[in-house]
């Protein structure tokens, strides 16, 4: 028994990552990581020992910089919070520092002990694994990767790097000695963007801060979902309606930035961080995803997702995960590269689709879309939470759906093209599931043999469950399209593997009934960096080193 009850914990754990395939299957955007040294806003924390005239200084610390303006905030015994002493200046103007306190006599003191030691803004360069001036000596490993830099009287070691979102690798623990004095600088996380601006889509602050969404429809579902089964107008959204939606979120709806979008008190959090819930739901979010014919024809026409399934559904859970679990900067950068993906997403529909004409256009970019691929994730979350878990009050759900609006205006998705509370939205999820904009064509089943196709002995039996779990939870007109079958032999497998996934989460500790990012997330929010098992499934799973700290 206790074999079976592995075996599924590594299903569900793959079933995350499919759900993810309906956005995977773009194409890679042409973006490109920025060197450190281009970095205008960052921002790192962690911890500061400090030897110099015979003291020593310790802090908890963060740096900022925003453009050449940079911060140095020292938080003294707090991981987070408000700083008791913070210096400020220009790292183009020396003389420029002040420091303000906040704090007692403590803060004071060490403000003063750094300032008369070090230059801080000399860290701006530092703290990214750069020389300061042209006279420093440097010195690479033999990866070519710096190590240690001389440069205005200290001999600067970087022993150890940190990965942050961006692809930037910036140093994680750097030791400086001196005459007679010596710093110990040791980083826990950053963020490397949009910390005070959410886009870079050469739109004005302006042009953003005009007042131009649309007046709410007084019948959303019926203008997402015409009665006469014809498709919706096309809507498509442009750079400037992307950025407006940005700035909402960045600047009115998000008071906490360590937080990002949610929180530990979000229902968001409390729906989608248990494991089993969005592993049952997986390959159902996925197929009503599919059935849209114009998420099969992204998928045909810009996809790897079959010849690299997997690595896709990584690089876009990356995404997602820090849209939901991510600081402000975290969501924000997402967000905008997002966004670059689907800007290559175009083209036509090859054949008469249900509600879709042969010839007509589709991008990545439309709203109607859009709703759709969001509904699919939020919906299929809710309904296998109350499936598994238990039922949530009225008030619970429409908690969560206000929450799920944040994500999709992370898309640039206008909060009025959106149904207004719950029961509306799954009033406009039901007219779908009926609606000929659902259609499945013979590339979606195609697609749907390939997800279910094992590639190798070890798959045979994960899929086989999950294709039955699929079946069981699709909506009876989409799962006939889909040829698949769902009686009695379907209802008693469907029946043992529920039963195997309770006895699961009641055996497992408390500890484990969330997966890796929540962890993550909540490590982030303490102010430390995850360690253990689940750092070890991060790294395994999505080979990186981190996702949301």
């Amino acid at each position: 028994m206790s074999r079976v009850i592995l075996s599924f914990g590594k299903v569900y754990l793959l079933a995350l990552f499919l759900v993810l395939q309906g956005c995977s299957s773009l194409k890679e955007s042409s973006y490109v990581p920025k060197s450190p040294e281009g970095m205008s806003e960052w921002r790192v924390e962690g911890k500061l020992e400090l030897f110099a005239d015979d003291e020593k200084s310790k802090s908890y610390f963060y740096y900022l910089q925003i453009d050449e303006n940079y911060e140095l905030g020292l938080l003294m015994d707090e991981r987070v919070g408000d700083p008791q002493a913070t210096i400020r200046g220009n790292v183009f103007e020396p003389g420029s520092e002040s420091v303000d306190v906040t704090g007692g006599a403590d803060a004071v003191a060490v403000a003063e002990h750094l300032r008369a030691s070090i230059s801080a803004g000399n860290l701006s360069y530092w703290l990214r694994g750069l020389p300061a001036t042209e006279s420093a000596e440097i010195y690479k490993d033999g990866n070519y990767q710096l190590d240690r830099i001389e440069e205005a009287g200290w001999d600067i070691r970087f022993r150890d790097y940190m990965s942050l979102q961006g692809n930037y690798r910036l140093p994680s623990d750097i030791k400086l000695e001196g005459d007679d004095k010596g710093l110990i600088l040791k980083m826990v996380r950053g963020d490397t963007g949009y910390l005070a601006h959410p886009c870079e889509q050469g739109v004005s602050d302006e042009q953003v801060a005009a007042t131009n969404d649309p007046a709410r429809d007084s019948d959303v579902v019926a203008q997402l979902v015409p009665r006469d089964g014809s498709a919706p107008l096309p809507r498509w959204i442009n750079e400037v309606d992307f950025c407006r939606q940005l700035a909402k979120i960045h600047n009115d709806k998000l008071p906490n930035p360590r937080e990002g979008l949610y929180g530990p008190d979000s229902m968001m959090w409390k729906v989608t961080g248990l494991a089993l819930p969005s592993g049952f739901g997986a390959g159902r979010a996925l197929l009503l995803q599919v059935a849209h014919p114009w998420v099969t024809a992204g998928i045909d026409e810009h996809s790897v997702v079959r010849d690299d399934p997997l690595g896709r559904a990584r690089r876009t859970f990356y995404h997602i995960s820090n849209m939901v679990y991510g600081s402000t900067s975290q969501a924000m950068t997402s967000a905008n590269q997002v966004r670059d993906i689907h800007e290559e997403i175009e083209g036509h529909v090859t054949e008469q689709a249900g509600a879709f004409d042969r010839g007509s256009e589709y991008r990545a970019n439309e709203i109607n879309a859009m709703i759709w691929v969001h509904a699919t994730l939020w919906e299929t979350s809710m309904h296998m939470y109350e499936e598994m878990i238990g039922t949530l009050s009225q008030e619970e759900k429409d908690q969560y759906y206000e929450e799920t609006k944040l994500f999709a205006m992370l898309f640039g998705i206008p909060e009025s093209a959106l149904p207004k509370d719950w029961n509306e939205f799954m009033a406009y999820n039901e007219a779908m599931w009926d609606s000929p904009q659902l259609t499945v064509t013979n590339n979606a089943l195609q697609l749907k043999k390939d997800l279910f196709d094992a590639k190798s002995i070890w798959m045979i039996f994960p899929l086989w469950g999950q294709e039955i779990i699929t079946s069981a939870e699709l909506p009876p007109r989409i799962r006939d399209q889909y040829n698949m079958k769902y009686g009695l032999w379907q209802k008693l497998n469907y029946g043992w593997m529920r039963a195997g996934a309770w006895t699961m989460a009641v055996l497992l500790p408390k500890s484990m009934e969330r997966h890796a990012i929540y962890r993550e997330a909540e490590a982030r929010l303490e102010g430390k960096r995850l360690g253990g098992y689940n750092q070890w499934l991060i790294e395994a799973f999505f080979d990186k080193e981190r996702i949301v700290n």
